[in-house]
């Protein structure tokens, strides 16, 4: 039985133990608890009968892709990090690359403790429980970096705490959501940024279209008479200009305690985002797609980060257009 423990039976979705009572599919060989066989009747893995495919295999593959060991007895591919086959036991040597990647930690005691860093969960059980979910399907889902996130996903799950210092929300909030793919709260925060920052966005505006070398440019552009069509929208800006100085301090001091909350708050929230995102794969995803879909609607993004940057500037254009056109 030991070459089924830790995979899931996919119709009551739990993990296969040492002494369940499994049997399996004499087609594909999906293996299943006896209790759940018996309720249904069949073999319920239709898309590998579908194309003759064999669940065995299908394990070997996704194995194969993750680094699994290969036992040298039996030829039986084990998941990383186990020691010993779970088909026929044999103990399975470390590889050079296990080695040089595992780190280790001086304990207070003297005592050395040891992890393999290129563990997603860090050591720690898969099916340990994040709120509702598992361990292994938030780390898949996070992705990168799991190293720091997961040790603070257990201090908010333990403690309760909602607190920790994360510095990149602190200067650049909304690249940050946008990196971890939380759209909502890249908009959202880029959007308080620039109405935070209003004041200044016009103040520079006013100082573009009142500087001698914008007037040139116009008057070589359109004429004489075209380097006064924004007279409009300047006049505008100068009845206003002391309302906007006024108004540039305390808009300031807002923006930079959103800055704050954001750099105390934005782990907490990146917590939420993952739990919440994990939970709606684990009830509408297949079960043999579920990490592949993990994987990929979680982790970052660079681009994402790009194309905050190009919609933060495409909206402040938005509005200095908008302001043109009603003042033209």
């Amino acid at each position: 039985m030991g070459r089924f423990t830790g995979t899931q039976c996919i119709i009551c979705q739990k993990q296969f133990e040492d002494e369940d009572n499994v049997v399996v599919c004499p087609d594909c060989g999906t293996p299943y608890h006896r209790s759940c066989w018996e309720s249904v009747g069949r073999c319920i893995n239709t898309p590998l009968h579908a194309v003759g495919g064999s669940w065995q295999a299908q394990q070997d593959e996704n194995r194969r892709a993750i680094g699994g060991k290969v036992c040298p007895a039996c030829q039986f591919i084990n998941v990383p990090g186990v020691k010993n086959c779970a088909s026929c036991g044999k103990q399975l040597e470390e590889t050079e690359e296990e080695k040089s990647s595992r780190i280790r930690i001086a304990m207070p005691d003297g005592q050395n403790v040891y992890f393999d860093a290129t563990d997603p969960c860090c050591g720690l059980s898969p099916d340990e429980p994040i709120e509702e979910e598992r361990l292994g399907d938030v780390a898949s889902f996070v992705g990168t970096n799991t190293l720091y996130y997961i040790p603070l996903f257990r201090r908010f799950r333990d403690t309760g705490r909602k607190t920790s210092l994360n510095f990149t929300c602190l200067f650049f909030p909304y690249f940050y959501f946008a990196y971890r793919k939380m759209w909502h709260m890249a908009i959202l925060s880029g959007l308080l940024f620039i109405l935070s920052t209003m004041p200044y966005l016009l103040l520079s505006l006013l100082t573009a279209l009142t500087s001698e070398d914008y007037i040139e440019l116009l008057e070589e552009l359109y004429g004489a008479q075209g380097a006064h069509m924004f007279d409009g929208l300047v006049s505008f800006l100068q009845s206003n200009e002391t309302l906007f100085q006024n108004l540039f301090v305390p808009f300031y001091l807002i923006n930079i305690g959103m800055q704050l909350l954001f750099c105390l708050f934005g782990n907490y929230l990146y917590f939420r985002f993952v739990v919440k995102s994990v939970g709606k794969i684990r009830k509408t995803a297949p079960v043999q797609m579920r990490k592949l879909i993990l994987q990929t609607s979680g982790g970052t993004s660079f681009w994402n980060i790009v194309g905050c940057l190009v919609l933060y500037y495409v909206v402040v254009f938005a509005i200095y257009a908008a302001m043109m056109l009603i003042f033209m």
